[in-house]
């Protein structure tokens, strides 16, 4: 079973790295409809699911902290069920002044929306100084009750969430997308919740395998400050990097006009740069044979609390998604490279390796890092290029 467990983890991760390059000749609609919405890539992830459950129940894993992880990744992938097979998308074109209790379907169909809903006025907001929006914002009254819709800000009526998507060029008329899905957010929801609190336990469990590198590193007395240091000094670069990407000065998009900006980019900062001295430290134990013992041990202390704020980084990233444009996951690239990357970088993390194959791996992965950063933006695009 556990033969077949890492087969199909080999699987999916191949499948979605393929599927990224895929829609870069294809298209997005044809890797929606032919991939990730397809029966069989759905099946795929059930398999993994289950044959993931049975090998864990026939091993008997007790460890709480480590049952709640893997409970979490159950949760979520339950909630994506339910949003795929019983979620309601659509468009709700707006003209000012006119009332509508209509949406519109990807099919171009007609259907009724519970309540009644009329533009009052829409408007653009830009940065100061210049010409580039900040905000598209769309007053409007549902039921006669007043609203404000604009980017990361929603508007929520009998269930049905209102996200603003575009607007007419006369600045008459509004386009929101709309959203039913009541019950696959609050499960995928719990899902994150779980995932979040079972990520710090896994760091602070006296059991796991954080602490037990880190009582290995105290044993022999490692200047832990002269790890720090540095550590500190190459997270604060990167973050200022990374953060001045999206300043005023240089005009973000509107949707990135968000409070979570900061919180998403700076854990997912501080993710890459542990991965980063894991891999300095792996290519370097490559050529130091007899501190290989040593350099693992120090690897896979930094290993631990890169995967958390990884995690945290991408969760974080699918609520702010949900808040923007009503879909937590939409299989763009760069998302989907985050998660095969979070999935490599998990490998080590579950599987004792020699501290040979070990550093050769931590090597190896790196690359999913650079292809999910470089490869993403200059190769396949997508809506993170940006980034």
């Amino acid at each position: 079973m556990k033969k077949i467990v890492i087969i199909l983890y080999i699987v999916v991760v191949v499948v979605m790295a393929a599927a990224t390059i895929i829609e870069n000749y294809q298209g997005t609609e044809f890797v929606d409809q032919h991939i990730y919405g397809a029966w069989w890539f759905s099946s795929l992830w059930a398999l993994l699911t289950a044959a993931g459950i049975f090998y864990f129940v026939k091993k008997k894993v007790r460890r709480p902290s480590v049952v709640v992880l893997h409970l979490s990744f159950v949760v979520i992938l339950v909630g994506a069920l339910l949003t795929h097979l019983m979620v309601v998308r659509g468009v709700v074109p707006l003209r000012k002044g006119i009332p509508t209790n209509q949406y519109l379907t990807r099919d171009m169909f007609l259907h009724q929306l519970p309540f009644t809903i009329r533009l009052e006025d829409f408007q653009i907001e830009y940065y100061e100084g210049s010409n580039d929006p900040s905000n598209y914002i769309s007053h409007v009254t549902i039921d006669g009750e007043p609203v404000t819709i604009s980017m990361n800000h929603i508007a929520s009526h009998s269930g049905v969430r209102l996200y603003q998507m575009d607007f007419d060029p006369d600045l008459q008329g509004s386009i929101l997308a709309m959203n039913y899905d009541p019950w696959g957010i609050p499960v995928t929801y719990c899902g994150y919740a779980l995932l979040f609190v079972s990520l710090i336990w896994m760091l602070i469990d006296p059991k796991g395998g954080f602490r037990s590198q880190l009582s290995a590193l105290r044993q022999r007395r490692f200047p832990f400050l002269l790890l720090a240091i540095p550590l500190l000094g190459l997270f604060v670069f990167l973050l200022v990097f990374f953060l001045s990407k999206y300043s005023e000065a240089n005009h973000p998009l509107p949707v990135l006009n968000s409070p979570l900006l900061p919180l998403h980019v700076s854990v997912i900062v501080m993710a890459y740069t542990l991965l980063l001295l894991t891999f300095i430290s792996s290519l370097i134990a490559l050529f130091m044979p007899k501190q290989r013992q040593l350099i693992r041990q120090l690897s896979q202390l930094m290993l631990y609390p890169a995967l958390t704020f990884l995690g945290f980084g991408i969760f974080i990233g699918a609520i702010w998604a949900n808040i923007s444009w009503g879909t937590y996951w939409s299989w763009d690239p760069k998302e989907t490279w985050a998660l095969i990357t979070f999935m490599i970088y998990a490998a080590p993390a579950h599987r004792s390796f020699t501290p040979r194959l070990y550093h050769l791996y931590m090597t190896i992965a790196f690359l999913a890092i650079l292809m999910t950063y470089l490869g993403v933006n200059y190769l396949l695009g997508g809506m993170h290029s940006y980034a």
